[in-house]
């Protein structure tokens, strides 16, 4: 691996024509997921849901969605990254349009859900795409994820601006629509990073055996619990600070905001550091950071800390999800099956988190769910030490060691 001093910065690497397409759709994605977690409070209000339904209501959104990142990764095989990346671009944009259009109640619920899965396959074409253009420099490979981080925060921004003025989230949604049609008309005829070779034919399940065949099942796991406490974050963490300790959305949205400035700081200043002390060490300090953020969460008063919890938080647990790309990756000339395989297990940690945290918060108040995801990135932290440096899993267990 080249030396940390040697690695080029963000703008070396946007002048590869190759990553450049996939710069766009990792900022393009955060902004509309940064938008998402400071809107989030309202789409509940507009689906008339309570805490735990519109958990129980992700969850569902989600097990589709990590069914798509195990299709998507074999399209990806079967297609190329390129033609799985714009036709996932094409099917969102309308799926986006159509619930900024829908009533409110059961057809905006339709809609976003299908959404959301439309997401998953779009994300995995990125990533994808990513490992294969940076697999054999991780810590590259953590600093181009801060492309996500900069458009979350832009996201979240507009947003806190959008809903201040009065203005509703389907404003948002549309515009993002709008956002993704562009990308896929401009990446249409733009080069992407694919696995070594041309696509070959593929079953649309092979992502998923490749998880249990190339020994990457605790990989998946912890994959799976750091994105529960990313998604957890980007769901309730702001919700969190606008309804229980009545903090205004503006208030909420800077907090959120601040947090993805630091990930993109952590991703863009930390990554080569990361990438020569390696990756698992990376995602155990990262998650390290991201469960002591969201204790200070969870805290809740003064309300400052709470709000530099979620900050720190969101930096620290930043980490996790590129280094663990790069695991999943390493030594691997066509990533594509790995990265789509233990993508959509990763993607479970998401179906799970919403539930989990709604059911908690009906029972026992929404400060219980976020200590739950205060654990999850405990045991990331913890775990990430079984790893080797292929991603599987040291000893036996009926693994590969």
């Amino acid at each position: 691996m080249p030396a940390v001093s040697r690695q080029p910065g963000l703008p070396t690497v946007l002048r590869q024509p190759g990553l450049r397409t996939v710069a766009g759709g990792f900022a393009a994605f955060g902004t509309f997921w940064g938008a998402w977690a400071v809107s989030v409070a309202d789409i509940e209000r507009s689906l008339g849901l309570s805490h735990a339904s519109f958990g129980l209501f992700l969850s569902a959104a989600l097990v589709a969605a990590a069914g798509s990142n195990a299709v998507a990764g074999s399209l990806c095989e079967r297609w190329g990254t390129r033609r799985t990346f714009v036709t996932g671009l094409v099917v969102w944009s309308v799926l986006l349009a159509a619930a900024a259009a829908a009533p409110d109640g059961a057809l905006t619920g339709l809609a976003i859900g299908v959404s959301i899965v439309a997401a998953g396959g779009v994300d995995v074409a990125m990533n994808v795409a990513a490992t294969a253009g940076l697999v054999d420099e991780p810590g590259r490979l953590v600093r181009f994820h801060s492309f996500f981080n900069v458009g979350a925060a832009a996201g979240a921004a507009i947003a806190g601006t959008v809903l201040h003025a009065g203005l509703s989230w389907r404003w948002i949604w549309l515009f993002a629509g709008v956002v993704m049609l562009t990308l896929g008309a401009v990446s249409r005829r733009s080069p992407m990073p694919a696995a070594a070779g041309s696509p070959e034919p593929q079953s649309l399940l092979s992502s998923l055996r490749a998880v249990r065949g190339e020994g990457l099942v605790l990989l998946a796991v912890i994959f799976a619990c750091g994105a529960m406490v990313e998604g957890g974050i980007d769901t309730w963490g702001v919700l969190y600070l606008r309804e229980k300790l009545a903090v205004g959305v503006l208030a909420g949205a800077s907090a959120y905001t601040i947090g993805q400035l630091v990930a993109t700081a952590s991703r863009a200043g930390l990554g080569p550091r990361a990438g020569r002390l390696g990756s698992r060490r990376g995602v155990a300090a990262g998650a390290g950071v991201a469960a002591a953020g969201m204790v200070a969460l969870c805290v809740g008063r003064p309300v400052p800390l709470a709000a530099a919890g979620l900050a720190v938080a969101a930096g620290g647990v930043s980490m996790c999800w590129p280094l663990l790309m790069a695991l999943t990756g390493s030594g691997r000339q066509r990533p594509a099956n790995a990265v789509g395989g233990v993508s959509s297990i990763g993607y479970l940690g998401f179906v799970v988190g919403p539930a989990l945290v709604g059911w908690l918060a009906s029972v026992a108040g929404l400060r219980a769910g976020l200590a739950l995801l205060a654990a999850a990135a405990g045991f990331v932290a913890v775990a990430a030490s079984r790893l080797t440096s292929s991603g599987t899993r040291r000893g036996r267990y009926g693994l590969r060691p």
